[in-house]
């Protein structure tokens, strides 16, 4: 069940609520699903080649332990991923690949460590009509993130943004110290990796220089934890930080955004765009215990 949002728009004066498609485009027609069977120590992929385009694959843990699947391209990037596939269960997953070549798929079982890998083949997308020249990246990005919102977050329109949500298990990341990259490991007592996307609703570009602050409230409506977000390099751009959450139930997750810092060109007469902050709130997310 999608968790409820209640939202309140943040500023001088007031804006209609606009609920934006998530692309401007129509779907393109797309071949059957790709059977994936994985388990403890395999991962049988049906087909080992496709034409570009929207690849759809059908994922069934048939292992003992939670697992994920990958398709990565030939710089090792993410093309797409689903995550927490549990014993038994079956999850969809569709990678918009632009670009011929040879690809991986990979199965994570444990959801560790490199995975059982195995090329995949993207050949020329037959008698279509040449695609726009945009970077396999650009569009792996949104792929992803739009996947990972639809599994394990939820999402709202509030004026002119679109604010997603996702939540994962607590994570590590790297952070300058005198000019050099360093490794943090999750920190003992951090439970989830809390995630916010702003995205102009307009356009679906996700919105940088944008403060954000979450607190994570429990069901007597207190603050368990709140925290200014960091920006994150990552498949998707995002805002995030690992939270300490004392116990597994149902939360709610309470996110404001200020105005982005940045400067903007326009008219003199124009309304200077995402001018405004925003505040949604998410009821009913289950935080549930994180290994």
């Amino acid at each position: 069940m999608r968790p409820k949002t209640v939202f309140s728009l943040l500023g001088i004066g007031s804006a209609s609520l606009v609920l934006v498609a998530c692309g401007g485009e129509p779907a393109s027609p797309q071949a059957a699903a790709i059977h994936v069977e994985a388990s403890d120590t395999a991962c049988d992929v049906a087909s080992t080649t496709a034409a570009a385009g929207s690849i759809a694959f059908e994922i069934a843990n048939k292992g003992n332990q939670v697992t994920e699947f990958y398709l990565y391209g030939k710089d090792g990037r993410v093309i797409s991923e689903v995550e927490n596939i549990g014993p038994g269960t079956s999850r969809s997953m569709t990678a918009q690949v632009t670009e011929p070549g040879t690809y991986t798929t990979a199965c994570k079982p444990g959801m560790r460590g490199e995975g059982i890998r195995r090329e995949f083949t993207v050949t020329a997308a037959g008698g279509a009509a040449a695609a726009p020249a945009i970077p396999q990246g650009v569009v792996s990005q949104y792929t992803v993130l739009e996947q990972e919102i639809k599994d394990a977050g939820g999402q709202t329109t509030v004026g002119p943004w679109r604010i997603g949500y996702i939540v994962e298990a607590a994570e590590p990341w790297y952070h300058d110290e005198n000019g050099h990259q360093h490794f943090r490991p999750a920190a003992p007592g951090e439970t989830h990796h809390i995630e916010i996307i702003p995205i102009e609703a307009a356009t679906g570009r996700i919105v940088p220089d944008v403060p954000i602050h979450v607190d994570v409230l429990d069901a007597a409506g207190n603050v368990v934890e709140g925290k200014a977000l960091n920006f994150y390099y990552a498949e998707f751009f995002h805002y995030a930080s690992n939270f300490s959450i004392p116990r597994a139930g149902t939360y709610t997750l309470r996110a404001k955004l200020r105005p982005p810092t940045f400067l903007r060109h326009g008219e003199e007469t124009e309304q200077p765009a995402l001018s405004t902050g925003a505040e949604a709130t998410f009821t009913g997310v289950e935080l549930k215990t994180e290994g």
